[in-house]
């Protein structure tokens, strides 16, 4: 994709979010989808007590500064300093080098958001850089299943994350094969013990036929 339409998409999904970030969490379906990933990543860690944590595209796009609004805004409802928790708006660049002063990472998170990025590969390889050395990465997202994920991100009243098609602000409409992303794992050269596997299923009603969607889990440590 030329640098163009990456801006593009990068626009269109910061235009999105700010405008939908004050009811993106009323969708029930998009409050399940988020419940199923932390449970996911939480049984994947053996004793998170005192994990430094990154969770990447927390609002959804973290590129959304409405979005991260809304995320530190249930922080603070909830009673927790944001010393402890705090979502920041900032558009990570592999070309900008540490943009993060130096901090490092016993956990990098991405949920569902993958599918929004253009360029995985060197998304991957800025998070990879973020860890500490034993540091895991984890990131979730549609498991591309060819007779049908692509109707996920369809559109029409019934779509599960988005109310129409927004296919201008999406990068991988139908999400990713898992040797698809443990190959773009590996490719960072700063990731071992990398696997994916199926970490749960969202069904879904398109028309009159019941769908159900894989959410894929992958994962790698620093080396």
């Amino acid at each position: 994709m030329e640098a163009n339409e990456v801006s593009s998409i990068t626009e269109s999904n910061k235009e999105y979010f700010n405008k939908d970030a004050s009811t993106y969490d009323t969708h029930p379906t998009r409050v399940l989808c988020a419940k199923k990933c932390a449970e996911a990543i939480l049984k994947e860690i053996k004793d998170p007590e005192g994990y430094e944590v990154m969770d990447f595209a927390c609002g959804t796009v973290d590129l959304s500064q409405n979005m991260v609004d809304e995320y530190n805004k249930k922080v603070s409802q909830q009673g927790i300093d944001k010393e402890e928790m705090q979502a920041i708006c900032l558009e990570l660049k592999e070309s900008e080098g540490d943009q993060l002063n130096g901090r490092k990472f016993d956990l990098v998170v991405c949920a569902s958001a993958y599918h929004h990025i253009d360029d995985v590969e060197s998304v991957t390889r800025v998070l990879a850089s973020y860890l500490k050395q034993g540091g895991e990465l984890i990131v979730l997202d549609l498991k591309k299943q060819p007779e049908h994920s692509h109707m996920f991100h369809g559109g029409g009243k019934d779509h599960m994350f988005h109310s129409e098609n927004r296919d201008h602000i999406l990068s991988h409409k139908g999400g990713f094969f898992p040797e698809e992303l443990e190959k773009i794992f590996l490719a960072t050269g700063m990731l071992e013990n990398v696997s994916s596997k199926v970490a749960f299923n969202l069904s879904k009603k398109i028309e009159k036929d019941e769908h159900t969607f894989e959410w894929l889990l992958v994962k790698g440590k620093k080396i």
